[in-house]
């Protein structure tokens, strides 16, 4: 398997890997600007490595010349203090070779692959030969982007084993809604070495049972010290507080519940009471939030926040 920065990718894949959101102009182009500014703002809350354009980072939605700048503008600015996947998966294997051939150019850590979408009547055979193609081409390590919600099809336990076993840089997977009971499947076929991402909100226990962190959506990608103050708890055995963070986010999850009606529309207007200004997310038109939702969102990140505060260490240690 491929090494960079002293260690492989099955050792420096953990803890909150922030799906940093593909952003644009209002006019459907990358705002490279606000990318930069972005990168700065999640290395700042103290994530420990980057997922580019996945489903957050609205890949799918790019052209192949819009993907290969947010790419390069990611990578450019984490300057390798964290690493960098970059998500190049795609309907046809041509696609994602030039992808992936751009991501090992510019420096990327390891590439991300989702199922190859839309054609979901494809083979395992014609799947496997996909992912084998892009991997002759790049010979970066591989996290399986297994999300059979958009890719149309799962990638069950003993098909990635086939992954794996076909292609030894394949590192591990990201679960896009996988639970406890489906972690553990996956980690008892693939065994010791094999990295598994799940959602934020099963870091406890799912951490203690093996599972490496979370690529996080949700809460994270808006308020991203909740994710890495809760894993670093869990690194650090104070299972106590991250058990109160956890339920942190449960409880911010129902409370913005409300607001699903606007799809992606939430990150955008999360972004921005952030105090980011983010001109256009995603590269679609959404529709916009009432006055009383856009109150009712502030309050529930300005609560989210106020809370993880009183768990703080050094607000703990004063108590």
């Amino acid at each position: 398997m491929a090494e960079k920065n002293g260690g492989s990718m099955s050792t420096r894949a953990k803890g909150l890997v922030a799906p940093i959101p593909g952003v644009f102009d209002g006019k459907g182009e990358p705002d490279l600007a606000m990318m930069e500014r972005l990168t700065d703002w999640y290395l700042g809350a103290g994530v420990h490595g980057f997922f580019v354009l996945g489903s957050q980072g609205q890949g799918a939605a790019c052209r192949i010349d819009q993907r290969k700048a947010i790419a390069e503008t990611v990578v450019r600015r984490v300057a390798g203090r964290v690493p960098v996947i970059v998500q190049v998966g795609a309907v046809d294997p041509y696609s994602s070779i030039e992808l992936g051939a751009h991501a090992k150019e510019i420096g990327a850590d390891a590439i991300g692959i989702v199922g190859p979408y839309y054609y979901s009547d494809r083979s395992e055979w014609e799947l496997i030969e996909q992912h084998k193609e892009v991997d002759a081409a790049t010979g970066l390590p591989i996290l399986l982007y297994n999300n059979p919600q958009y890719s149309g099809y799962p990638t069950p336990p003993a098909m990635m084993k086939k992954l794996r076993d076909e292609i030894p840089n394949v590192f591990g997977s990201k679960l896009a809604n996988g639970n406890l009971g489906q972690a553990k499947q996956y980690l008892r076929t693939l065994g010791d070495g094999f990295v598994i991402f799940v959602p934020i909100t099963n870091m406890v226990p799912g951490m203690l049972i093996g599972v490496a962190g979370s690529i996080a959506a949700g809460a994270p990608v808006t308020v991203p010290e909740a994710g890495v103050q809760l894993i670093e708890a869990i690194w650090a055995g104070d299972y106590q507080r991250a058990l109160k963070i956890q339920v942190l986010l449960i409880e911010h999850a129902d409370r913005v519940a409300p607001l699903r009606q606007y799809g992606r529309r939430t990150t955008l207007e999360g972004l921005r009471i952030r105090g980011l200004d983010v001109k256009e997310y995603p590269r679609w038109t959404t529709k916009p939030m009432t006055p009383e939702h856009l109150k009712h969102y502030e309050g529930c990140i300005k609560r989210l926040l106020d809370e993880l505060a009183q768990l703080s260490p050094t607000a703990v240690a004063a108590e």
